[in-house]
């Protein structure tokens, strides 16, 4: 397996030779770990196009893959695969998304049991370009605050909620809020559409500490008066899309691009409606509910 620093970029690495399967052996598992712990994004290259199976048994080598909750817009025999694509046949969008731009954002921070690795492969990208996505690094952002501002804002927590728009396509038993330690029955991968969440994320296999909000889903910081809770997002959310964190990853068919969904944002630019674009994508998630929240004493 060979990995290269993307040119140029502040983070991000491009992989060949990787083996995009279930059955890697624990020495790949274990590279395929340190170089996204090291780069946070990973274009994976010159593979096999794997199955839909195959690409749900690579997914879960890196954690458990929960069923997306939509009635609509994932695969019709695997829940965990949703399709993000503009298209519409027969008067039905063939899976959720469209040729706008889409703000940032990190998948299933609205449930309490929060994203690990997201994995997105291009099946097909717009021929005149466009429908870029865009990673910014949220660790960076932290670790550039002073010691002062750190422990200020590991008193905070965080409201997140499923973005507008998806109210009816997902399943209605999933629309109520669920927050870590407020009740004795055991969180499920797939519950809820809204929580709170520390703002500080930590990151239990490397100990770095992210800002762990986004414009798409994070509602309010709920310890202060709305104004202000506005105020403090807003100034932290200015760091998102800033050339010196950002990585803009132009798509070709067959990437599979898999990141650190605990320390970036993403989000993806507009592209022309005519053209096509159809990926696929499932998310994994931390075993341990409390893992990102586990954190030792503030800096």
């Amino acid at each position: 397996m060979e990995v290269t620093p993307i040119p140029g970029a502040p983070l991000g690495a491009v992989v060949h030779g990787a083996q995009v399967t279930g059955d890697m052996d624990k020495t790949h598992l274990e590279e395929i770990w340190s170089a996204l712990d090291t780069y946070l994004v990973l274009v994976l290259r010159g593979h096999e196009t794997p199955s839909y199976e195959e690409f749900l048994a690579f997914g879960r080598r890196f954690g458990h893959i929960p069923k997306t909750g939509l009635t609509s817009g994932a695969h019709p025999e695997h829940n965990e695969i949703l399709i993000v694509s503009n298209l519409v046949e027969d008067g039905r969008k063939i899976g959720v998304g469209d040729a706008e731009w889409m703000g940032w954002h990190t998948d299933y921070s609205f449930r309490p049991r929060v994203s690990q690795v997201g994995f997105l492969e291009a099946v097909e990208v717009p021929s005149s370009g466009g429908g870029e996505t865009l990673f910014t690094d949220m660790y960076a952002l932290y670790e550039s605050l002073s010691p002062e501002e750190r422990r200020r804002l590991h008193s905070f927590r965080v409201r997140h909620a499923l973005r507008t728009g998806y109210e009816e396509t997902i399943e209605e038993e999933l629309q109520r809020e669920v927050t870590l330690g407020e009740g004795t029955d055991r969180i499920q991968p797939e519950d809820g559409t809204s929580t709170v969440h520390p703002l500080i994320a930590r990151n239990p296999r490397t100990g770095r500490r992210s800002v762990y909000i986004s414009t798409l889903n994070t509602e309010r910081i709920v310890d202060l008066a709305p104004d202000d809770s506005r105020e403090l997002l807003d100034g932290l959310l200015a760091h998102a899309g800033k050339p010196q964190y950002t990585y803009a990853h132009t798509w070709q068919p067959g990437d599979l691009v898999m990141w650190d969904q605990l320390g970036t944002v993403h989000a993806k630019q507009a592209f022309d409606p005519a053209e096509r674009r159809v990926m696929r994508q499932v998310v994994s998630i931390f075993d341990d509910p409390a893992g990102p929240w586990r954190a030792e004493a503030a800096a």
